[in-house]
């Protein structure tokens, strides 16, 4: 392993769980050949956060009132533009961070007012400047009291909502934080992937959105839409109508894939804990009763998966013993809406169970839907069990 160079840069971690924190520390050492070396606070030049980090704008804001002067380095899977900071995106890149890191290499003391020593290298740049991997700092200010995260819409809030002032103790209002999967992509999608499962041959689901493309010998989905539309999307309840132009149709995956854009292959799992976490918004699934026992089978592969704040501690708590989903945002003092989210991933990535069946088992009365050709049966036997049919 590479050892720290003399003219190293001295940075304190922020945001990280001891695994994070110490696989970070190597990172630096190893492939971004000791640019870096992660020192005490009070020793440090430069202040690298992770911002998905629950309480990452806290954070940044004591970091600011402590070293003002001290440069800021944000880690977020979310490209931020935020004043006075430097970001890189997740999943980190060794060049990247080099890239961001030898700039704030020290000649001497860090100073103030950067601009009054060579402002050829780190001139102060706008939000709008272009540049794929760092927003650069324009002139100091003072930290504004809002949280800066909060209100990017790249942040959590965005897309997970706040819950607030529900009483968990009303089973009205209890209600009122979940969501009901069978009205939404999300479980269309879930049915189709257990088909080309069972099947082991490629599938397109068809609606009146774009198509989906699943191939189960490679784990893997291709769809052409961005993230942001993706997000949209699931956060959608579907009607009747919707439902009515669902088709599921065998695809011959050697000769669809050579025609198709490689950017827009993702990887199933990956594909799937995002859909369900932008199909939650914060809240928990119906098939899951809140007041019930939980446990996890095993660790989400989270160098994959969009991370949720407190998603590692979530995890190490649900591997040790079983505890309700109300209990867990008690235990561990988290925001409902991230122990939801989590939940809601863990639970359609079908690693995550529950001591017994939810009791919300109340059938309503569907219409016929179109007889289904062979091809479709097994489809639609999924999807109506699913549905509660």
């Amino acid at each position: 392993m590479k050892k720290n160079r003399p003219d190293s840069v001295k940075v304190a971690l922020y945001g990280m769980d001891p695994r994070s924190y110490k696989t970070m520390e190597l990172y630096l050492k190893g492939p971004c050949r000791g640019i870096a070396e992660v020192v005490a606070e009070a020793d440090a030049q430069v202040n690298i956060i992770d911002a998905d980090f629950a309480t990452a704008s806290d954070i940044l804001a004591d970091c600011r009132r402590k070293a003002p002067e001290r440069p800021v380095v944000l880690l977020s899977l979310q490209r931020l533009k935020i004043e006075n900071t430097y970001f890189v995106q997740k999943p980190v890149n060794a060049e990247q961070l080099t890239t961001v890191l030898s700039q704030l290499k020290p000649v001497k003391k860090v100073s103030p007012a950067p601009v009054s020593e060579k402002p050829s290298q780190t001139t102060p740049n706008t939000a709008q400047q272009s540049g794929p991997e760092v927003s650069r700092p324009v002139a100091a200010k003072p930290a504004k009291p809002r949280s800066a995260f909060e209100n990017n819409e790249g942040g959590y809030t965005a897309f997970l909502g706040t819950l607030m002032d529900i009483d968990f103790q009303d089973a009205k209002q209890l209600l009122s934080a979940s969501f009901d999967a069978k009205k939404h992509f999300l479980s269309y999608v879930l049915s189709a992937c257990k088909v080309a499962a069972h099947q082991g041959k490629a599938q397109q689901l068809n609606s009146i959105w774009k198509p989906l493309l699943i191939f189960p010998d490679t784990r893997q989905i291709w769809l052409d839409a961005d993230d942001k539309q993706l997000r949209v999307f699931a956060g959608v309840e579907q009607n009747k109508m919707f439902a009515a132009n669902i088709s599921l149709v065998p695809i011959d995956a050697d000769s669809v894939k050579a025609g198709k854009a490689k950017d827009k292959f993702q990887d199933l799992e990956t594909f799937i804990w995002k859909l369900a976490i932008w199909t939650s918004k914060g809240r928990f699934p119906r098939g899951i009763d809140p007041n019930l026992p939980i446990s996890l089978k095993y660790w989400p592969n989270f160098t994959r998966l969009l991370l949720i704040p407190d998603a590692m501690r979530m995890t190490s708590l649900l591997l040790k013993g079983t505890y309700t989903p109300l209990e867990v945002v008690k235990v561990l003092d988290v925001k409902p809406q991230y122990a939801f989210a989590f939940i809601s991933a863990c639970h359609c990535l079908g690693i995550l169970s529950q001591s017994r069946p939810s009791i919300d088992s109340v059938q309503t009365p569907k219409p016929d839907l179109p007889k289904p050709n062979k091809k479709q049966t097994l489809f639609s036997k999924i999807l109506n069990k699913l549905r509660g049919d």
